[in-house]
C-alpha cells in the first residue's frame, strides 16, 4: 500500500510542478531556453528520485526488470541466442541493447536510467514533431504538461521498455514532419527490431501520413524484417513472434476486461470475441484517418499523424484484452497535445491531467495489491472478496472514461486538422494552426 501511496503522491506533485510552470514565463523564452529549462522539469525530479531510491536507498527496479529484462541480458551476454536458447518475448534485438547495459553498469537500476535518458529524448522529438503542425503557444503547454506528466515519471522509475517504444515513435514523427521518409521508416524498424511487437501498432498511422509511402514502408520493412528472418534462420523458428503467449495475457483497464462478466455465456468463443472486437476498432480507426487523408496534399497528410497517433493509441487501449498503463507512455504527448488543444480552461486541462496520471500510476498497483493480477474479473468476483472487487471496477471505469473522453478529443483533432489542412491547400498557405473549440 505504501508503494502505491507514494505513486499517487509523485503523480500529484508533478501536477503541481506543471501547474506552477505554466503560470509562469517559461512558455515565452526564446527557443533553446524554453527546451534546456523544459528538460530540467523533466530531469532534475527524475534524476533526483533516481539517485534517492537507487543509490542512497540501495533500492533494486521492481516489475519486468529483474523477471525479463535482466535474464534475457545475462542470457545474451552468456553467447545464448533469444527464443531458441531462453525465452523472450520482447523484440530480437532487445535482449543485447540490456545486455549492452548491463556490461556497462551490472545491475538493474540501469535500465531506469537508461529510460529516464530517453524520455528526455522523446520529449526534444515529440516537441519538434508538434512544432510543424501546431501554434508556438500549444506546443509549448503541451511540452511543460509531458515533462511534468508523473506516469512518465514513474515508468521510467520502474525502467520499464515503454520509453523505448515512445522514443523510437517520437524520432519518427518528428523526421516525417521534416519530410524525412526513409529516415522515419528506419527509425521505426529499429525500434521494432529492439522493443516488442507492440512497436507494429503505429505503422499504419505513420504510412498514412508519409508524403512518400513507398519510401517510408521500404525503410521501415525491410530492415525488419531482415532483422527477425536472420534469428528465424538461426533456429528461432516461429518463435520470434511471441503471439500465443501474448494472446493469452489480460490486463485491467479495458473494455474486454469488464465484458468478462457478461461474455461468460460465449465460452471458449470468449477469446476470439475480445480478439475480433480489438482488430475491428483498430481496423476501422486506421480505415477512417486514411479517409481522412486520402483528399489530402501529399505534404499535408503529415499534419494529421500526431492526432492519428493519439487515437490509434487510445484506441487499443480501450479495446486490447491486455492493455497496462504502462503502454499509455507510447503517445502520451500527443495525447496531451489533443487535451491541449480541446480544453481552453487551464484549470480544467490541469485537473483532467492530475486525475488522469493518478489513475495510471494507481490502477495496475491496485489491481496486483487485491490479488486480483492472472485472474478474469468474473473469476476474481469468485473468490469472495467482492467488496474489493467492485471497487476496483469504479476505479477502472473512471481510466476508461478518461480514455473515451480523450478518443473524442483525438477524432476531433484529426477532423480539424484535416479541415484545416484541406484549406490550407485550398487557399496556398503553408500553416496550419490547432484551433479546437
Amino acid at each position: 500500500m505504501a508503494a502505491i501511496a507514494f505513486k499517487v503522491a509523485l503523480a500529484v506533485a508533478c501536477a503541481l510542478l506543471g501547474a506552477w510552470a505554466l503560470r509562469t514565463r517559461l512558455a515565452d523564452l526564446p527557443e533553446r531556453r524554453f527546451l534546456a529549462l523544459a528538460l530540467t522539469l523533466q530531469l532534475l525530479p527524475a534524476l533526483g528520485l533516481f539517485a534517492a531510491l537507487y543509490v542512497v536507498g540501495h533500492q533494486e527496479p521492481t516489475s519486468d526488470v529483474p523477471g525479463y529484462y535482466m535474464p534475457a541480458a545475462r542470457a545474451a551476454l552468456a553467447g545464448q541466442l533469444p527464443y531458441r536458447d531462453f525465452a523472450l518475448s520482447y523484440a530480437p534485438l532487445f535482449s543485447y541493447v540490456g545486455a549492452a547495459l548491463i556490461a556497462v553498469w551490472n545491475s538493474g537500476k540501469v535500465f531506469a536510467l537508461f529510460a529516464i535518458l530517453l524520455n528526455a529524448a522523446a520529449l526534444v522529438w515529440w516537441h519538434r514533431a508538434a512544432q510543424a503542425c501546431f501554434e508556438r503557444s500549444v506546443v509549448r503547454r503541451c511540452t511543460i504538461l509531458y515533462a511534468t506528466s508523473g506516469h512518465v515519471l514513474v515508468q521510467a522509475l520502474l525502467g520499464t521498455n515503454q520509453a523505448w517504444v515512445s522514443a523510437g515513435l517520437a524520432a519518427s514523427a518528428m523526421l516525417l514532419a521534416r519530410g524525412h521518409n526513409a529516415s522515419s521508416g528506419l527509425a521505426q524498424a529499429v525500434t521494432a527490431s529492439v522493443t516488442k511487437i507492440l512497436a507494429h501498432l503505429f505503422w499504419p498511422v505513420l504510412w498514412i501520413c508519409a508524403p512518400r509511402r513507398l519510401h517510408w514502408l521500404a525503410a521501415a520493412a525491410l530492415p525488419a524484417v531482415a532483422v527477425y528472418g536472420a534469428f528465424v534462420v538461426a533456429g528461432a523458428g516461429t518463435r520470434v513472434l511471441p503471439l500465443q503467449a501474448e494472446g493469452e495475457a489480460i490486463s485491467p483497464g479495458n473494455l474486454p476486461y469488464l465484458l468478462d462478466l457478461v461474455l461468460v455465456a460465449a465460452g471458449p468463443y470468449e477469446r476470439l470475441i475480445c480478439d475480433g472486437l480489438a482488430l475491428v476498432a483498430l481496423g476501422a480507426t486506421t480505415v477512417w484517418v486514411y479517409l481522412k487523408a486520402r483528399s489530402l496534399s501529399p505534404q499535408n497528410r503529415r499534419n494529421l499523424l500526431l492526432a492519428g497517433l493519439a487515437l490509434t493509441g487510445l484506441v487499443f487501449m480501450l479495446f486490447s484484452k491486455k492493455s497496462f498503463t504502462g503502454y499509455v507512455i507510447f503517445v502520451m504527448y500527443p495525447v496531451i497535445l489533443m487535451l491541449v488543444c480541446g480544453v481552453a480552461e487551464r484549470r480544467a486541462r490541469v485537473a483532467f491531467l492530475l486525475a488522469f496520471n493518478v489513475l495510471l500510476v494507481a490502477e495496475p498497483s491496485v489491481w496486483f495489491h487485491l490479488k486480483g493480477n492472472g485472474l478474469a474479473l468474473r473469476t476474481w468476483l469468485q473468490t469472495g472478496n467482492s467488496t474489493a472487487v467492485l471497487g476496483f471496477v469504479a476505479l477502472d471505469s473512471a481510466l476508461l472514461a478518461c480514455y473515451v473522453y480523450l478518443a473524442w478529443l483525438s477524432v476531433r483533432g484529426v477532423r480539424t486538422m484535416a479541415a484545416g489542412a484541406m484549406r490550407s491547400k485550398n487557399s496556398s498557405q503553408s500553416a496550419t494552426a490547432c484551433a479546437l473549440v
